[in-house]
């Protein structure tokens, strides 16, 4: 495997990479023919595969359920349909991102005739098809597809619904990494707000918009967003501790080595910031380095490597030298 895909496979694109792809289609079952309750019992068997992670094993069984439902059903039978979407989660699940592509863009028109083109069963397939469309750098199909996406969402929920929360943080995610930073802010806001009241700040969800949040104040050196959040925390949650805000450790380093920028990044002439999260021994020696903010795809490693090799003066805490947190920022620009 490329590092290019060794690196994708570690980058969550966004809250909705885990849900979209976490599980496949449920089987519906009537009365059948022999050929398709065949194709009933074979996406059965997909599903548990699937979630056993066995995936080159579950792939021939997809293919085979599809070539038979589309062989004796209607082109947009619903049977059709949920057989050519397991088959996009397969191939994307085994990093064919490309089939993956094409099976949902071969799915999206057939549910829109099915079902309308305004129907939100569609959203679920545009929130795919946006996260394959980001991995090809096509930031505007990816943005096209999230904001219908949080249309329909919209009008079927309204704006002040989880579900419609989850779109805004997927936008606000892409807005990040694609340094729209007005933007990404105000749709971490506004998902932010729904969660707070829906959810309740303890809810994961809350958390993950918050520290994305938390994210685009050490991306753009804003402290005043990690203000917003601490009075966004104590109207929700005022019995417990707002998350410490982690110093940014770049100026106090004394040896801080760049991240080669890899090829396949540059080649594309990809861009971004990388937020790695180091803890540090009493000699100023690096223990651990994490990306916490999910970074821009490719250059989290290159970034976690150079982090590793940084080095600082001891921290002293009453004369005593003690093991620090914080964070280090790297930023990667074409030349």
């Amino acid at each position: 495997m490329s590092y290019i895909l060794q690196t994708m496979r570690t980058h969550t694109f966004v809250l909705l990479t885990s849900l979209i792809f976490s599980h496949l289609f449920i089987p519906q079952f009537a009365q059948q023919s022999p050929e398709l309750k065949e194709a009933s019992d074979l996406s059965v068997s997909v599903v548990r595969l699937f979630k056993e992670g066995k995936f080159d094993e579950a792939l021939p069984l997809a293919k085979r359920a599809l070539e038979i439902r589309q062989r004796l059903l209607p082109p947009n039978d619903p049977e059709v349909l949920t057989a050519l979407g397991n088959l996009g989660n397969l191939y994307n699940a085994k990093s064919d991102y490309n089939a993956a592509k094409k099976s949902f863009e071969r799915l999206l028109p057939m549910q829109e005739q099915q079902f309308g083109a305004t129907n939100v069963q569609l959203a679920s397939t545009l929130d795919r098809l946006a996260v394959l469309y980001y991995r090809e750098r096509n930031v505007g199909k990816a943005e096209d597809m999230y904001q219908r996406a949080l249309a329909l969402r919209e009008n079927a929920f309204g704006n002040d619904h989880v579900e419609f929360a989850n779109s805004l943080f997927a936008l606000a995610h892409l807005y990040r990494l694609s340094s729209k930073y007005d933007l990404a802010l105000n749709a971490y806001r506004r998902s932010l707000s729904i969660y707070s009241r829906r959810s309740g700040w303890n809810d994961p969800a809350y958390e993950r918009a918050r520290t994305g949040m938390s994210c685009l104040a050490y991306e753009t050196r804003n402290d005043a967003i990690f203000a917003e959040l601490k009075t966004i925390h104590e109207q929700f949650a005022p019995s417990t501790d707002f998350l410490q805000v982690m110093d940014i450790l770049n100026g106090k380093a004394l040896s801080l080595p760049k991240p080669e920028y890899p090829r396949d990044a540059r080649a594309v002439g990809l861009s971004g910031t990388v937020v790695v999260k180091v803890e540090i021994d009493e000699k100023g020696k690096v223990l651990s380095a994490k990306d916490i903010c999910q970074g821009p795809p490719f250059l989290t490693g290159a970034s976690i490597d150079a982090a590793r090799n940084a080095r600082f003066s001891p921290t002293l805490l009453n004369g005593q030298p003690i093991k620090v947190t914080g964070v280090i920022r790297y930023n990667f620009i074409p030349r």
